[in-house]
């Protein structure tokens, strides 16, 4: 009898796990589709403006091969800390031969789309990002709008907004590749550069020489930046990405990659961000800037309206964008990210290229400025980096009671 009570206890036992084990497979399949919530809601909406308006056929007829480069934007938007905008900006204006301004609001329109629903699955996957750097975000949010404001009333000539978009997507490139190329970062540790002032490790295994300080314990702990000045370069850097994104409808997440990687990872210890949170971050900065940029301009009237062949275009490629972008976020991975990054650098270096050949040509004073930018973006970086990596080495000089020799 008691062994046959054991057998009939292990069967409920076992039972009991098959049925929890169903359970967490079912509560595991409804989070992955409230990850998708946003493309469940939007969706249905399309299809009924879609529909309503006869713009169906149309739309996807004459816009198919924006369609078609936008699903490619939208897992770069969810993935990279580029907006949908870089593509659509480009393929829109060289391709189907929209104005800059009609690139510009395309680029806005549909990013306010596919960027919401990457940044939903986002903050699904990444709570933690509003509660460690909520008001750090939330600054970036209103001096991006203050751009967008700014850029509304600044009228731009469209060859101008063409080199506004060649020379800021060029000299991200240079910044991209700065950062993953020269500079590495250990959560808590020294930034690692591979430049040669910069070879040795820092490790408490110690790649890097420490002497005791001979000279007695001094209270040389570096003063952190004042929060006014960190407060300037939020300011400064997230005004100048909504501007850019006024004018090219992209711009206010490359702005806020180049303030994090640039200024705050290299200001102290404490407080590195990863680059996975960097660019999940930058993801969320483009989709309020995109929102508000959209408020904007489909509440304009007059010349300077939305176009009814923006709003074509925005039907053909909503529906890819909403289920791309989030997708894309799904691919933030180191690997995935160092191939997309690659493919970036690539797509960089040919824009330039086919917008010198076909929009520029000769004009010498053109390829002056957008030289003369991309010089000034390596010099920065050049000064930013050597500024701040000296604070660090002093910090650590503070932490450890030790001096430094080597970096």
């Amino acid at each position: 009898v008691g062994a046959a009570d054991d057998d009939n206890g292990a069967v409920d036992c076992a039972e009991g796990l098959e049925v929890g084990a169903a359970d967490d497979k079912r509560v595991v399949g409804e989070a992955e589709a409230l990850r998708f919530l946003p493309a469940l809601l939007f969706l249905p909406i399309w299809l009924t403006i879609a529909i309503r308006e006869d713009l169906l056929a149309t739309s996807f007829r004459q816009y198919y091969p924006l369609s078609i480069a936008m699903i490619f934007g939208s897992l770069i938007a969810g993935s990279t800390p580029l907006g949908g905008g870089v593509v659509a900006f480009p393929v829109s204006v060289l391709s189907i031969k929209f104005t800059p301004s009609q690139g510009r609001d395309f680029s806005l329109m549909i990013q306010s789309c596919g960027m919401t629903a990457a940044s939903f699955l986002v903050l699904t996957k990444r709570p933690y990002l509003l509660k460690d750097h909520g008001s750090l975000l939330a600054k970036t949010f209103f001096f991006n709008v203050l751009g967008l404001i700014c850029g509304a009333f600044v009228v731009v000539p469209p060859f101008i907004a063409m080199c506004i978009y060649t020379t800021s997507v060029a000299g991200f490139a240079i910044i991209l590749a700065y950062v993953e190329r020269c500079v590495h970062y250990e959560r808590g540790g020294l930034p690692l550069s591979q430049s040669s002032d910069m070879q040795q490790t820092v490790r408490s295994d110690s790649s890097v020489s420490l002497k005791e300080d001979e000279e007695g314990d001094h209270d040389n702990s570096p003063q952190p930046p004042a929060a006014n000045v960190d407060l300037i370069l939020v300011a400064i850097f997230s005004f100048i990405g909504g501007f850019m994104s006024s004018k090219i409808g992209t711009g206010a997440d490359m702005a806020w990659y180049a303030y994090g990687a640039l200024v705050h990872n290299l200001k102290g210890r404490n407080t590195i961000i990863c680059d996975n949170d960097l660019t999940s971050m930058s993801i969320i900065v483009m989709t309020v800037t995109s929102i508000f940029g959209t408020m904007l301009r489909v509440t304009t009237s007059g010349d300077e309206a939305v176009t009814p062949d923006v709003y074509h275009a925005f039907i053909a490629c909503a529906c890819f964008v909403v289920l791309g972008a989030p997708l894309g976020s799904l691919l933030l991975s180191r690997h995935n990210q160092r191939r997309l990054k690659n493919l970036f650098y690539i797509l960089a270096a040919l824009q330039l290229l086919i917008f010198g050949v076909v929009k520029i040509r000769d004009d010498v004073v053109a390829w002056c400025v957008i030289g003369g930018s991309l010089c000034l973006v390596m010099f920065g970086i050049t000064i930013t980096n050597r500024s701040f990596y000296s604070l660090r080495r002093k910090q650590l000089e503070v932490e450890t009671g030790k001096r430094v020799v080597g970096v």
